[in-house]
């Protein structure tokens, strides 16, 4: 029912430093035989380079081998670029508003190498000391390095012919078009002519790297390898594209809604299974360019929620094309009757219970840019998401405990994030949980909960990590007369101990009374999960 229509896909395998003009590729090797105690292996490199941009491929470029398991370098490759061709297309989708040309130079680089055999197998990886600039799902950083891999599998007991392997290879059009907000799919799926099961996912892009000067490539430096820095909360490793994209595990399809106009790089890794075991895992590095076109589409989100304190929802296309010229809606209950129709392009309807819905939006009914779509909708208002938080010191654990709540259903999912930038291991899905921050600042921590009917919520929270726990003290001196007492306060996170234990009431708590004989000062402390902090009051004493 959905139109196919053509996305721009520009894969990043950078191979040359400060390469701002390389803009994708693939590398994929053949096990053509083995002999002399070496397997031997037939491998390609392509890398894609923006039409018209004064600059040449990196020529020869050099890909590093690796032991696997252990890092060690086992030899430098040095390729020669072999040829190169300019691919290039316009749209000519009478559907699309204002289609971008899209034009690369396509280059080839040839390479062999043979390797004995391995129990720990084998790494190839080639680094870039700049990708493009001006990446959209990026943090703040302007430029970043890049690191590509590929892997030959060791000898396994469970499967001792591993190293025979040929590299999963991926397969799709290097010439698409992507439309910003509009619905799209691309296949990212690879084939196998060993026959393994392949398992596909969204993982974090390399940094690197040590990939020379100029036109000049260099030896990779050794692994492992650290992660891009992502633009926290929105993206991802695991999401670059943000949350209205998925990737199918068994298919490599990717679906969902484009984020907004951008250059946006995506790691696809796909894992070969050979006798139940993953022999290796093959990495594709992308850059996706959003151009600002528009798609005359019905384009709806995977799933509507109405979770919080609202029945009422407004019916809206998510395609913003000049070229739609009418709107169908229908919402439809669980029976299949339709409880509202309209043809405004932006609707509002109040559902009269609680339930599952489907909502369909036809456009330019009979019209040659007609198309349709469907969404289910969730109507459980009443979900909301919270914590708190005990612990602010850096190095020491940080608490975290959830405080959500569900009228209809049951808290069933928590995804922590803990605001740390940068470190891309600051997670969790437990229910409660702790971290121990290694730098201080305010940090954004999130929680996303769902719950049994389907429906999510998310909680952001600003806790404050410093080096010790600050303490608040109302006076530092105070003035009584002989016999008489005073109240001290002291406010903060934490356990309070006050010292000397002489003539004082509540030495354990923050606003103890203390009545001395003679002047004396007033020792606090304050242990939050051992990070500990220290003050002073003095109470004189006169006749």
């Amino acid at each position: 029912m959905k139109k196919t229509f053509a996305f721009f896909l520009c894969i990043c395998f950078v191979l040359c430093a400060k390469a701002d003009h390389i803009t994708g590729g693939e590398m994929y090797y053949t096990c053509t035989g083995f002999s002399n105690g070496e397997y031997h292996y037939s491998g390609t490199l392509k890398l894609f380079m923006r039409c018209n941009s004064g600059r040449q491929f990196a020529d020869p470029t050099i890909i590093s081998v690796f032991d696997r398991v252990t890092g060690v370098n086992v030899k430098d490759i040095t390729v020669p670029l072999s040829n190169q061709e300019t691919i290039s297309v316009t749209s000519n989708n009478p559907c699309i508003t204002d289609p971008p040309l899209i034009c690369y130079v396509t280059g080839f680089f040839y390479f062999t190498v043979s390797l004995p055999a391995s129990t720990n197998g084998y790494l190839l990886s080639s680094q870039v000391n700049f990708r493009i600039a001006g990446i959209n799902n990026f943090g703040s950083y302007v430029q970043v390095g890049a690191t590509y891999t590929t892997e030959i599998p060791g000898t396994l007991a469970a499967v001792p012919d591993a190293p025979k392997n040929t590299a999963a290879h991926f397969t799709g059009s290097d010439l698409v078009t992507v439309c910003a907000d509009n619905t799209f799919s691309y296949s990212f799926g690879a084939t196998d002519a060993d026959g393994d099961e392949l398992r596909y996912s969204f993982c974090n892009a390399y940094a690197g790297g040590n990939g020379g000067s100029g036109a000049v490539s260099s030896p990779a430096s050794a692994p492992p390898y650290v992660s891009v820095p992502y633009g926290l909360p929105d993206f991802s490793g695991g999401s670059p594209l943000g949350s209205r994209v998925q990737i199918n595990n068994n298919s490599g399809m990717i679906t969902g809604i484009a984020p907004e106009e951008g250059k946006y790089v995506v790691t696809v890794c796909v894992q070969e299974i050979r006798a139940g075991v993953v022999i290796a895992t093959q990495r594709k590095d992308l850059q996706i360019n959003i151009a600002s076109c528009t798609i005359a589409a019905a384009t709806l989100k995977p799933l509507y929620t109405l979770c919080h304190d609202t029945k009422t929802i407004t019916l809206e296309n998510n395609s913003t094309s000049s070229l739609i010229k009418s709107y169908d809606w229908q919402l439809l209950n669980a029976g299949g009757n339709i409880i509202f129709n309209s043809k405004d392009p932006t609707p509002n309807f109040t559902f009269p219970d609680t339930g599952q819905y489907l909502m369909k939006l036809t456009v330019n009914k009979n019209d040659l840019c007609s198309d349709s779509a469907t969404a289910p909708v969730k109507v459980y208002p009443g979900l909301t998401a919270k914590f708190t938080s005990a612990g602010i010191c850096i190095n020491n654990p940080t608490i975290f405990t959830d405080a959500s709540t569900s009228v209809y259903g049951v808290l069933n999912g928590w995804k922590w994030d803990f605001g740390e930038i940068y470190n891309f291991d600051d997670n969790s899905t437990d229910k409660n949980t702790s971290y121990i921050y290694p730098t201080q600042g305010n940090k954004n921590v999130r929680l996303i909960i769902t719950d049994s009917k389907g429906c999510a919520d998310t909680s952001y929270e600003d806790v404050a990590i410093v080096d010790k726990p600050p303490i608040t003290i109302a006076f530092r001196d105070s003035l009584i007369c002989v016999t008489d007492n005073v109240q001290l306060n002291a406010s903060g996170s934490g356990n309070f101990t006050w010292t000397p234990l002489i003539n004082i009431i509540g030495a354990n708590t923050g606003s103890p009374t203390v009545s001395p004989g003679i002047t004396t000062t007033y020792f606090v402390n304050i242990d939050d999960n051992g990070c500990k902090n220290h003050d002073s009051v003095t109470v004189r004493v006169t006749d």
